[in-house]
């Protein structure tokens, strides 16, 4: 057997589902021919990014390493974005690249970077295999992308090993076993804390993505035993539905949770990891009592009680030990608060609104389907108006917040769910980035709606420029193309929208099709009332 075979057997024998990526000549077109031979299908990208961010998705939904591969020099600097992305967003990833063999190594100057030095500011984890170590990497790459706090790991695999004959086999990395229990005397204490609160916050964040399964049936017993008004942020949409009683929606850190947040006296942040918070300072007055799979060892907040184990476990154990106790909160509060969010995004335009394109999305769209969404102005919107109400089906970027992500995120999407709805809301500008995957979703037949809120410009950085006090903003429009016609040219079917009852229409035409294909719509807005929307919900 050799290597590239033997890395083969220890990714299928690990979980991996898919590879992703665009092959060299080198040790990525051996992995890839062996790993399929071993039953792992390799979906070919159109870019090096879609495909790290697609692993990444795979990596969040199966909590399996997702794994992608390039060659080395230009395909391993067009990870970089993709890699960037799963390190900040805690996406567990091992991303393999071609590189030199040992006679070469040292020697080549052509296409070579160091993959090491380039990779090392935003990996966990950057090695090479060799004849005698790379079942031992192999695993510690594993290991180290499914630790908390999850994340990008890479792997360089020279060119003259993939074909050279090994011994052993690497075991496979199975699901991690890492659970570490509460320390008794903190659980007792923050227990006390929470029953002594009259009116706590509970915000729920990133980290809770790390816990076991379960962990979500003992939230939502948690909060309705002591009546605790709830946010998520967006990176956890749906970790207790939106429509639940006691979900105040998403938190930001902004102006619109600002006055509730006021009323508070306590609040209970669980698995709020701080890539997830606005850069500025913590200026919340309220003890902190914090539940995490890791210490709070960043103290961008400061936590007065720190309850450090597996987040599902220590919720259980709150349920279980706590006595019985209602917060002073009134439910109504919680919806009032919910509707006055909606209500002050509300802006009349004489167009087609992003507001009513995610409205009406929402409405006609099946509640157990799964969305995308991109980087842009339209962003702050849909978290804030699309109610999800499962976790694990709202998906973005924002620990690097990178523009290009939801075409690919709902492509893996759809790999890995084929009968369920996947939608994907894109600004035209991360649309465009990503505009040559529209190939891919062709190729693998993989059935996604793609929703264009189309006004040819970068629209959230037209209101940046506007607050700096530029009268016209320069540099953000674009040629705005016929997305009818270039959908059209991959074979795709497509619709353009200027009205709501256009729009209805064409996701209506869309949703009931059975034909297989991925569909394109162009909803044409009017950009006009972003700036007063945008002071609704945060300063930018």
């Amino acid at each position: 057997m050799n290597m590239s075979q033997a890395v083969s057997k220890m990714l299928k024998g690990s979980g991996v589902k898919f590879m992703f990526g665009i092959p060299g000549g080198g040790s990525s077109a051996d992995l890839i021919n062996t790993s399929e031979d071993e039953g792992i299908p390799f979906i070919l990208t159109q870019h090096e990014t879609a495909a790290a961010i697609m692993a990444g998705v795979v990596g969040d939904v199966t909590g399996v390493p997702g794994v992608c591969v390039s060659t080395l020099g230009p395909g391993a600097l067009n990870l970089c974005n993709g890699l960037a992305q799963a390190f900040l967003d805690r996406s567990p990833v091992v991303a393999f690249t071609d590189r030199y063999g040992s006679e070469l190594v040292d020697l080549a100057y052509r296409q070579k970077i160091v993959h090491g030095d380039l990779f090392k500011p935003f990996t966990k984890l950057s090695v090479g295999l060799t004849k005698t170590n790379w079942s031992e990497m192999l695993a510690r790459g594993f290991r180290v992308a499914n630790m908390p706090r999850k994340g990008s790991v890479h792997i360089d695999f020279p060119n003259d090993l993939s074909q050279s004959a090994v011994s052993g086999s690497a075991n496979a990395v199975g699901p991690e076993e890492f659970w570490p229990e509460v320390n008794e005397k903190h659980l007792k204490s923050g227990l006390e804390r929470i029953r002594r609160a009259k009116r706590p916050v509970l915000i729920v964040g990133l980290g809770i993505t790390a816990a076991k399964a379960e962990v979500y049936g003992h939230l939502r017993r948690f909060v309705e035993r002591f009546h605790i008004p709830t946010f998520k942020t967006a990176k956890v949409k749906g970790s207790l539905p939106d429509n639940h009683t006691w979900s105040l929606g998403v938190f930001m850190g902004g102006n619109l949770e600002q006055p509730l947040i006021e009323k508070s006296d306590l609040l209970i942040v669980i698995g709020l990891d701080p890539v997830e918070l606005l850069p500025k300072k913590w200026s919340y007055r309220q003890p902190i009592v914090y539940m995490d799979m890791v210490p709070n060892t960043e103290e961008t907040y400061h936590a007065d009680i720190e309850l450090v184990g597996e987040i599902g476990s220590t919720l259980q154990r709150l349920n279980d030990e706590g006595v019985d106790g209602e917060s002073d909160w009134q439910s109504e509060e919680i919806s009032a608060y919910r509707e006055n969010t909606k209500e002050s995004l509300v802006f009349k335009v004489d167009g087609l609104s992003a507001l009513q394109v995610i409205r009406t999305a929402r409405e006609l769209t099946p509640e157990e389907a799964l969305l995308t969404i991109d980087v842009g102005a339209n962003k702050l919107l849909v978290i804030e108006l699309w109610d999800a109400y499962m976790p694990g089906s709202f998906f973005m970027s924002n620990g690097l917040a990178t523009m290009g992500y939801a075409l690919p995120a709902a492509l893996a999407l759809q790999l890995l769910h084929p009968d369920r709805k996947v939608v994907s809301l894109c600004g035209d500008g991360g649309f465009m980035m990503r505009l040559p995957e529209l190939a891919t979703a062709m190729r693998y037949r993989l059935p996604i709606v793609i929703v264009v809120f189309s006004d040819g410009r970068l629209s959230l950085i037209d209101v940046k420029e506007l607050k700096k006090g530029y009268p016209v903003p320069r540099g953000t429009d674009f040629t705005r193309p016929n997305y009818c016609d270039l959908g059209r040219s991959f074979g795709i079917p497509t619709w353009s929208a200027d009205t709501d009852e256009e729009l209805r229409g064409a996701l209506i035409a869309a949703f009931n099709s059975n034909d297989g294909l991925p569909k394109l719509i162009e909803a044409r807005i009017d950009p006009s009332c972003y700036p007063q929307q945008f002071d609704a919900v945060r300063e930018l």
